[in-house]
């Protein structure tokens, strides 16, 4: 038995499914902790991800207009509306591989769902919600947010420095994950409540079969780590397929390098000194 994704058009087993839904836990991981805004600082009524992403994926468009920041100059904010509900978000079009030293790597906008959808396969709520629509994907807008690189240029220290370092750490351990090859201050945000968000990831997921940062993996959120190693092959291939058109098997291996990396840690330094409990809301 099948079921269709109807944002990919792709065949995907039921026991994936399953599997899916164990390591996101009903209980928890499918609820919307995260508030997301509308554009005049009023929290949206979405109570599950799920309804994030219908929204994103049905809404109505109703202006665009070009973003100036970025590598991508093919990103749009846009403004999406449903039902009287009203939420910026991103558009990204674009795919094209490019060659680059130690593998290539691809500049798509489908990579930011990919990023997204293993995020949430490993338990974190640090990418924002997007999807795939014709001709691109669109991403929720991080209202009240600002980038690394501003906080940095500001001398202003984070909210919780602990909280803030712990999250960075995972983003360490994620950007080694998908290969990021795009990872800068200004590809982080900060939200009003100090959470870190990861976001423009279209240059992911490349064609190495070495950890890209090595030395950024210094730490892991327990609940992320447990996933990482729960995670098979075929699993992991399965929740990539709609997303990612090559170097899906060089994914594979550096899950792999991932996990080795942190049980050498844990073996040299002891659980305590390398896992912790990353905060969740």
């Amino acid at each position: 038995m099948k079921r269709i994704d109807h944002r990919s058009g792709s065949r995907v087993g039921v026991g994936f499914w399953f599997l899916v839904l164990a390591l996101i836990g009903l209980s928890s991981s499918l609820q919307a902790e995260v508030v997301f805004y509308d554009p005049d600082g009023e929290p949206l009524p979405f109570k599950t991800l799920e309804e994030v992403e219908d929204f994103l994926d049905t809404a109505d468009i109703v202006w665009k207009e070009k973003l100036e920041s970025g590598t991508n100059k093919r990103k749009r904010k846009i403004m999406l509306e449903k039902g009287g509900v009203q939420a910026h978000a991103i558009l990204r079009t674009g795919y094209e591989v490019k060659d680059s030293p130690g593998g290539g790597f691809v500049d798509s906008c489908h990579s930011e769902v990919a990023a997204y959808e293993l995020s949430r396969l490993l338990g974190l709520e640090s990418v924002p919600p997007a999807v795939r629509r014709k001709g691109g994907s669109i991403q929720i807008w991080i209202e009240n947010a600002t980038t690394d690189a501003s906080r940095r240029k500001k001398g202003v220290e984070p909210k919780d420095p602990v909280a803030f370092e712990q999250q960075i750490q995972v983003m360490g351990v994620f950007d080694n994950l998908i290969a990021n090859t795009d990872r800068n201050p200004g590809n982080i945000l900060i939200d009003g409540d100090g959470k870190v968000w990861f976001i423009d990831h279209t240059r992911s997921f490349a064609g190495q079969t070495e950890l890209k940062y090595p030395d950024r993996i210094t730490g892991c959120d327990q609940e992320m780590w447990k996933r990482l190693q729960a995670l098979s092959d075929a699993e992991l291939t399965e929740a990539m397929r709609p997303y990612l058109r090559l170097y899906r098997n060089e994914l594979l291996v550096r899950r792999q390098l991932v996990v080795q990396a942190i049980q050498s840690q844990i073996d040299s330094e002891g659980e305590d000194a390398v896992l912790f409990e990353l905060a969740r809301r």
